[in-house]
């Protein structure tokens, strides 16, 4: 769900349930729905999950705010636009172009398509471990912030 106030602040957002309260931050539980919610059919597919739970965690919008929350207040989510396209880009974006350039790259180094296709998803990994060891400096750029709501149908 995306608000458009006006294109200075544009948000994606997200609802929410509070799991926990931590001293700077809160954990939120996000139910993500998929397309197949509304479908009649939908029991019918194997290997489709209808809802998945993940856990987030969101500075609050307002300090005050934090006296009022208990676990299980909802509250909405909100991430700048331009945090959401950062997290993208280093989740797909820069992974696809590693893959890409490795797989081209050493295909026509070696000439071969099998090695080219291995080499590619090998340096998927140290991309992603790279990039797990950056965590903290990451959630210092890209953060949810959480402002309380009065309902929340979830």
């Amino acid at each position: 769900m995306q608000d458009n106030a006006t294109p200075q602040e544009c948000h994606v957002t997200h609802e929410g349930i509070i799991e926990s309260i931590g001293d700077t931050y809160i954990s939120v539980r996000v139910l993500q729905h998929t397309a197949c919610d509304t479908c009649r059919a939908k029991f019918l597919c194997t290997g489709t999950a209808d809802a998945r739970d993940s856990v987030v965690e969101a500075y609050l919008e307002h300090a005050e705010d934090k006296d009022r929350l208990k676990a299980g207040s909802p509250v909405m989510l909100q991430l700048e636009q331009s945090m959401a396209w950062i997290s993208v880009a280093l989740a797909f974006g820069v992974p696809l172009l590693l893959l890409l350039a490795t797989f081209f790259g050493t295909l026509h180094a070696v000439g071969s398509e099998l090695i080219g296709g291995l080499a590619a998803l090998a340096v998927l990994a140290p991309y992603y471990f790279i990039l797990s060891l950056n965590r903290n400096r990451l959630s210092r750029r890209v953060y949810f912030t959480a402002r309380p709501v009065e309902h929340i149908s979830v």
